[in-house]
């Protein structure tokens, strides 16, 4: 009896050391990483800039020359992973007047760009709130220029040419819906005949731009 009874005292006082060897794993809290900034969306914005502009008449000459330029788009964008793709239109009032001699030095040549647009695609890598992208599409513009005799006889001609455009960028967010971004784009109007005094075949406008913007993402 004895022996049972200190048996059975030994049992209750090793019980807690026993409890306190026995570990119990228990999992590891995951560990979540920070997907980075979204850059998914519609958004809307506006830019500002400068723009040099050629207007190249073969066999006549050449007016060249830079102007401001200024403007609102709108887009969308998609996202996988940290690639970025979507679609952006903007339309942009350009200052551009240019004026040279020609043909007769007694003549004056005028050039001018008022305003341009377009509708193009965008793709890019985003690191985080930086987004670095490159876009290209159509482009448009409204064209124009005259020629002015000694006598101060003025003959004029413009149209809306249809062009193209390419450029790259970046694009920073500061906040959720605020980013901003600069851009640099290169875009050709095409050739045309324009009718002066004369006819002058095949004038080319193209045109260098930076621009710098503030965007909206909804």
């Amino acid at each position: 009896m004895l022996k049972t009874t200190t048996v059975a005292v030994l049992a209750i006082l090793a019980t807690p050391v026993l409890a306190a060897d026995l570990v119990i794993p228990s999992s590891p809290e995951p560990i979540y990483e920070d997907a980075g900034f979204d850059w998914s969306g519609a958004y809307i914005g506006a830019w500002i800039g400068g723009q040099g502009v050629r207007l190249f008449a073969p066999g006549e000459g050449t007016i060249e020359g830079t102007g401001a330029l200024g403007g609102v788009f709108a887009g969308f964008n998609a996202q996988s992973g940290n690639l970025v793709f979507g679609g952006e239109a903007d339309v942009d009032y350009s200052g551009f007047n240019g004026a040279r001699a020609c043909g007769n030095p007694l003549w004056t040549c005028r050039g001018y760009v008022n305003s341009q647009g377009s509708a193009r695609a965008r793709f890019g890598v985003a690191v985080d709130t930086l987004l670095f992208y490159g876009t290209a599409g159509v482009a448009l513009g409204n064209a124009g220029g005259s020629t002015t005799s000694p006598a101060g006889v003025v003959f004029s001609d413009a149209s809306v040419r249809v062009g193209y455009t390419v450029g790259a960028g970046v694009e920073m967010a500061f906040s959720d819906n605020l980013t901003g971004r600069l851009e640099y784009r290169y875009t050709n109007l095409g050739a045309r005949n324009m009718n002066f005094d004369v006819v002058y075949p095949n004038v080319e406008v193209s045109s260098h731009t930076v621009r710098a913007g503030l965007a909206y993402k909804f």
